[in-house]
């Protein structure tokens, strides 16, 4: 018997894949499906989403091109270490066009050309670009430059960007200033809250069938203070919680199984500080304050004497 018979389920439900059914609303994921949806809809030049490794960036957006309708036409890039000439080949590829020309510039003409006929036949064309922090300066150039090709009442292609913080930090070097001018629409993927956490395990049981499984709530406590509210981990260390107690016969997920779990991990994978990042934020601004009060104090201490 596997483990997945033994708790009754129909498949991993912590399988670290970015499959868009398991796709969980936590408050800035909402907000980036959103976002997206509002992008396409309204036709806006450019959405950056920003997130950590794990934060469910792909999972975003297999979700939301799998309810893209038959009249977007996408580009999906997932190996961006591109140059401007190898990138704009393979979105071509990506969209099934077969041009030949002698020159960049024809080949841009005649893409233009092509992103016409489509957008008055009623069509949207993305292009949208995973781990796009690899992208080469120069191809973030050429994309600005591709953003420029619209008619005189809208965009003839919209460019969503996906990537780690190291994109946010390269879109605001210098040279690249133009690009991020024209970047409006950007939302940043937070870990997930304790809260969401729970949340975040039992929709995904429900998803894979929800079998005959109970987590403690002191075991989803250690996996969110292990994990840091980072997707991915949670996954990993659910799914090896769930092995563990299959090896002693329980149907109930015990702390103990979670600490089992995160001795199989890399070490660099698990969060040490059990402060998350709202807290963190707040212990700063509070010694910020704390450090402006005794300042003045100090100001005022040396005007009197």
């Amino acid at each position: 018997m596997t483990y997945l018979e033994f708790f009754g389920l129909k498949e991993d439900p912590f399988k670290i894949t970015p499959d868009y059914r398991y796709f969980y609303p936590s408050k800035t994921h909402r907000i980036a499906d959103n976002l997206l949806n509002y992008v396409v809809r309204h036709g806006e030049g450019f959405c950056v989403i920003i997130g950590e490794p794990g934060t469910g960036k792909t999972t975003v957006i297999r979700k939301f091109i799998s309810s893209l309708k038959d009249n977007v036409i996408y580009a999906l890039i997932l190996t961006p270490k591109l140059s401007p000439e190898e990138f704009l080949k393979v979105v071509l590829d990506d969209l099934g066009i077969n041009i030949k020309a002698d020159s960049k510039h024809d080949l841009l003409k005649k893409f233009r050309e092509f992103l016409e006929k489509k957008v008055s036949e009623g069509k949207k064309i993305l292009i949208i670009v995973d781990e796009a922090q690899n992208l080469p300066e120069e191809t973030l150039e050429e994309l600005r430059l591709l953003s420029n090709l619209e008619t005189a009442n809208e965009k003839l292609v919209q460019i969503i960007l996906l990537g780690q913080p190291e994109l946010d930090e390269k879109l605001k070097l210098p040279q690249l200033r133009q690009l991020n001018q024209r970047i409006t629409n950007k939302i940043r993927l937070l870990p997930l809250t304790e809260d969401e956490t729970f949340r975040y395990i039992y929709h995904r049981l429900a998803v894979a069938g929800k079998g005959n499984i109970r987590f403690k709530e002191s075991a989803i406590k250690k996996i969110y203070k292990y994990s840091g509210g980072i997707p991915r981990i949670i996954n990993i260390l659910a799914s090896r919680s769930l092995m563990s107690a299959f090896m002693t016969g329980s149907f109930i997920i015990k702390p103990e199984n979670v600490d089992a779990a995160k001795e199989t991990l890399n070490p660099d994978m698990v969060v040490s500080n059990s402060l998350d990042l709202l807290t963190k934020g707040k212990i700063l601004i509070y010694t910020l304050i704390l450090a402006n009060i005794v300042g003045i104090m100090y100001l005022l201490y040396r005007l009197m004497f």
